[in-house]
């Protein structure tokens, strides 16, 4: 009789073990949904934050659009574009929900134009920028591998490249042939050292859709205000640049500064192009947006030219920033 129920009852530690192996399986379960749905979480919070701050850069961008086209509309500013007016003298930083936007609008026309060393001028500002780049300690050697980068043909300048000897480089690339669209391109064309070097020229240069170079009086940097004239003192554009400057027209500065006469033609008291740098962000995320803007000068009307959310935004150091490409 005892036998019997032996063979017909389930042994109580197999009966446990079941229990157990049960409750683990369960276990495993309820913690690899628990832990994908706290992932689930994460990654959706992640992305509303992105295109939050997303959203935030591209607004910073439209307020920039309504301080240019402000300036434009007060005919007593229409005509110049100074350091003084509200457009650059914004505040550094604005709070949001859930985050702060940092922005700043650069006036194009204080650099020098890369572009402008193709078409009939090219020659006279190949010459400027070879001044440019011995005032920053550069190679001016540097200069005739842009111009080979930018120029249409397949004539090698003495210290230039063309197709031919970039396509042995790794990875092989061609020449450009035609106008620069972002300055990056500088690091292809031309064989800086370091990036050091590169650092130095960029707050100083810029790429615009145009073969002119226009540079504005009342924002130029110091470095290319030496350059445009051969006899120009760098002690003389220092002075410049450091004083309080609102001119209402070149003559008034070429009446104080005579070697500047000379480069008359490529002076001006206005812009037409700015390029808006704005870094927001949404508790730790965070979007950067470079654009380039283009102001008609008869209408103020506003033209978006390129925008980049690839380039980095440095944040803002004693009133001063730069957008460098990550």
């Amino acid at each position: 009789m005892i036998s019997e129920r032996r063979h017909g009852s389930v042994p109580r530690g197999l009966a446990l073990v079941s229990v157990l192996l049960i409750v683990a399986v369960t276990t495993a379960l309820a913690y690899e949904i628990a832990n994908r749905h706290a992932f689930g979480v994460a990654v959706s919070r992640q992305v509303l934050a992105g295109s939050q701050a997303r959203e935030y850069a591209l607004g910073g961008e439209q307020y920039a659009r309504q301080l240019l086209y402000a300036d434009w509309e007060d005919e007593g500013t229409r005509s110049k574009d100074t350091l003084l007016e509200d457009w650059s003298s914004m505040p550094e930083a604005f709070e949001v929900e859930d985050g702060g936007i940092e922005m700043r609008i650069v006036d194009l026309s204080s650099r020098f134009n890369l572009n402008s060393l193709l078409g009939a001028e090219g020659p006279q500002n190949a010459a400027r920028l070879n001044r440019l780049f011995t005032h920053l300690e550069l190679d001016p050697k540097y200069v005739d591998a842009w111009v080979d980068w930018i120029d249409p043909d397949q004539e090698v300048q003495p210290y230039g490249a063309e197709d031919a000897d970039y396509l042995l480089r790794e990875p092989p690339h061609r020449a450009a042939n035609q106008r620069a669209v972002d300055i990056s391109e500088l690091r292809l064309a031309v064989p800086f050292e370091s990036r050091d070097e590169y650092a130095r020229l960029a707050p100083h240069v810029t790429v615009l859709p145009t073969d002119q170079l226009t540079v504005n009086i009342n924002t130029v940097t110091e470095a290319v205000l030496a350059s445009l004239a051969p006899n120009f003192p760098a002690a003389d554009a220092q002075l410049l640049v450091e004083q309080v400057r609102d001119y209402d027209d070149v003559e008034g500065v070429i009446a104080r500064y005579a070697p500047l006469g000379e480069s008359a033609a490529a002076l001006r008291v206005g812009s037409q192009f700015f390029e808006v740098q704005v870094r927001a962000h949404v508790g730790e995320t965070r979007s950067e947006l470079t654009s380039m803007l283009h102001r008609n000068q008869e209408s103020g009307e506003l033209t978006l030219l390129s925008r980049n959310f690839g380039r980095r935004v440095e944040p803002r150091d004693d009133g001063d920033t730069d957008a460098t490409e990550a």
